[in-house]
């Protein structure tokens, strides 16, 4: 039991550090430009990975515990990958109204995400 729970806690651990790092390209890509179709094209290319990352969560097993952090990380997926969509369609269609709340609500996500990460590393 513990060997199934140290490796699914292990696989959500890796698949969350790609996480921080799609968070931290779509920031260096949206820092980068002031053109709103590269920045559009960031926050697409961010949320087709998020919804990648979130698909390899579905194979992550284990106890209640990690099933528990695994549900909690795939509601936080979805909810920033739709957050990226909302600031793609924002730059796409100069909404500033969708750029704010999808960047706002993206940041929000991933820093879920990273508060459920160094949780997962502090349970080893």
């Amino acid at each position: 039991m513990a060997d199934a729970t140290e490796a699914g806690r292990e696989k959500l651990i890796r698949i969350l550090d790609a996480v921080a790092e799609t968070g931290r390209e779509v920031a260096e890509e949206v820092n980068a430009t002031t053109a709103p179709q590269p920045t559009a094209n960031a926050a697409s290319i961010c949320r087709w990975k998020l919804l990648t990352l979130k698909e390899r969560l579905h194979d992550v097993e284990g106890p209640r515990r990690v099933r528990s952090a695994r549900a909690e990380a795939i509601h936080h997926l979805d909810a920033a990958a739709a957050a990226a969509q909302r600031l793609s369609y924002g730059y796409r269609l100069h909404n500033l109204d969708r750029i704010c709340d999808g960047g706002q609500a993206l940041d929000d996500h991933l820093a879920a995400l990273a508060r459920l990460r160094a949780r997962l590393d502090s349970q080893h």
